[in-house]
């Protein structure tokens, strides 16, 4: 079994464990033990930032979300103590699991700073994967076809000299505005 399809069955399987933990066990205090145990397994699956950040941390930190109903519930239960709306209070309950998920997953797979790269610069002062990644960015650009312009330039009527001579009376001459 590829490594991908390893790190993707052990999300499924953890998503299977905490779905089937009641609901005292997925509560505050027990985010971060069971954001570890995933990222963990994952770990010792040799996962990295790149196979795991953009892919499978969003699932996993889906699944540890609240239940719409669950959230309610306890929202009318706590509503006369607290001052803020249903909505606010369900955002609030989910961005802090997304913030603890997200935290924990750092821990365990800290992103590279683009500044640290190991490989020998050959590239005028870059890195092999410097040049590609600057190559990738470039390459989004359109390249500009000037074909158009130069014919659209070469058509243009020849200079009319004597604008340039009205402009000259206007401005006056070169030398007696430099002195």
């Amino acid at each position: 079994m590829d490594k991908s399809k390893a790190l993707e069955l052990t999300l499924v399987q953890w998503i299977a464990k905490i779905k089937a933990l009641p609901s005292a066990q997925r509560g505050q205090k027990f985010i971060k033990p069971n954001f570890e145990e995933l990222f963990q397994q994952w770990k010792d699956l040799d996962g990295s930032f790149d196979d795991l950040y953009e892919t499978l941390l969003p699932k996993a930190i889906k699944a540890h979300l609240p239940n719409v109903h669950v959230a309610r519930g306890n929202y009318k239960s706590l509503k006369d103590k607290l001052q803020v709306s249903e909505k606010e209070y369900i955002d609030n309950w989910n961005a802090t699991i997304e913030a603890i998920g997200q935290d924990t997953f750092f821990e365990f797979f800290p992103a590279v700073p683009l500044d640290k790269d190991d490989e020998p610069k050959v590239y005028g002062n870059m890195s092999a994967t410097e040049y590609r990644a600057q190559r990738r960015y470039a390459d989004q650009f359109p390249t500009l076809n000037t074909d158009e312009l130069v014919k659209q330039w070469r058509s243009q009527q020849e200079y009319n000299l004597d604008v340039e001579d009205t402009l000259e009376n206007v401005l006056g001459d070169d030398n007696e505005t430099n002195s």
